[in-house]
């Protein structure tokens, strides 16, 4: 059971992180232009549905700093491939 709730807090926390990073007005990973509210919004209720789990699982500050952990790790994935596969692809033209 415990498996299952990490997991899928894990899960929101990514999504979560993922859509906010997307409502973003520097986001590069498509260049049109998002919905940013929608995306912000829906970022941050599967967040708040992360940390309802985590907190089923911990504590009150473990929870929040494993929540605050997981999103900052998630933001540093996106820029990073993002700029090799735009390197790649010059490198390619």
């Amino acid at each position: 059971m415990t498996v299952l709730l990490l997991s899928s807090a894990a899960l929101l926390i990514a999504l979560g992180a993922g859509l906010l990073y997307l409502a973003s007005p520097n986001q590069r990973v498509f260049s049109a232009v998002l919905p940013a509210r929608l995306l912000l919004w829906a970022g941050l209720l599967m967040l708040a549905l992360a940390l309802v789990l985590l907190l089923q699982y911990s504590g009150t500050a473990t929870s929040v700093f494993i929540l605050f952990t997981g999103v900052m790790f998630t933001w540093t994935i996106p820029p990073m491939v993002i700029a090799y596969l735009r390197h790649k692809r010059e490198v390619q033209s």
